[in-house]
């Protein structure tokens, strides 16, 4: 009798299961991808709605500003920046809530302002992302307005280096009231003075304690959110 070679031979029952195994895989695969393509967007109204009205002699009070400001400084924290441009696509044609061209220009300033201010606490490749993500976005709503921003000149460059600490050095105070002391001791032991000397001059210096487009309490905000959204749990307690 001849025998008959098993080598890569297959039964019904393991032919089956082959099968079975490869249409198990397939429908997994489908059902993955019919998941990624059914991810709601960011629903940004809800979040809009979170925050009280700002303050106005009105009859129909604006929203406020400040619910985009820690927005935008939620989305980097989150690694979403690049969901900054659909921030701003929501708030630029919301038809509910119309806005000027003039109010858009602040719109979009305080946006930029708040990917900038974000980058030293999140990370500065992302800032970089979430700022090419608004400007496309505004290139693609509002192309005039986004010509208009291209000629803005910065807001930090004429101070020179004195009054830069200075400002730094208060605006840490304003943040920090009491432990102020205790926060600057804690940075010079660790760093041999240059965290410190990186803090006040550069992050608050330089960057923090400019309030011409958003203040000194938004920019106290959107620290502390930062440090929350990243899981840095103790430096959003101090």
């Amino acid at each position: 009798m001849e025998s008959i070679p098993t080598s890569g031979t297959q039964t019904p029952a393991s032919t089956m299961s082959s099968t079975t195994d490869e249409t198990s895989a397939s429908s997994v695969s489908e059902k993955e991808a019919a998941t990624i393509h059914t991810v709601r967007k960011l629903d940004f109204s809800s979040l809009q709605d979170l925050f009280p009205l700002a303050q106005s002699s009105a009859e129909h009070p604006e929203p406020s500003s400040l619910w985009y400001i820690l927005t935008t400084a939620v989305l980097l924290s989150f690694h979403k920046e690049r969901l900054t441009g659909a921030l701003w696509t929501y708030l630029a044609t919301n038809t509910e809530s119309p806005q000027t061209e003039e109010q858009l220009l602040g719109i979009a300033r305080r946006i930029r302002e708040s990917c900038l201010k974000a980058s030293t606490l999140v990370g500065f490749p992302r800032a970089i992302n979430a700022l090419f993500s608004l400007q496309t976005s505004i290139t693609t709503t509002h192309p005039s307005l986004s010509s208009t921003l291209a000629t803005d000149t910065s807001l930090r460059a004429p101070l020179d280096p004195t009054a830069k600490y200075e400002r730094g050095m208060s605006f840490f105070r304003q943040i920090y009231t009491k432990h102020t002391t205790r926060v600057l001791s804690a940075m010079d032991s660790t760093s041999g003075g240059d965290l410190t000397h990186f803090a006040i001059n550069c992050i608050y210096g330089e960057l923090l304690s400019e309030h011409t487009i958003i203040g000194a309490q938004e920019t106290g905000l959107l620290e502390f959110v930062c440090c929350l959204a990243d899981g840095c749990g103790p430096q959003a307690k101090g």
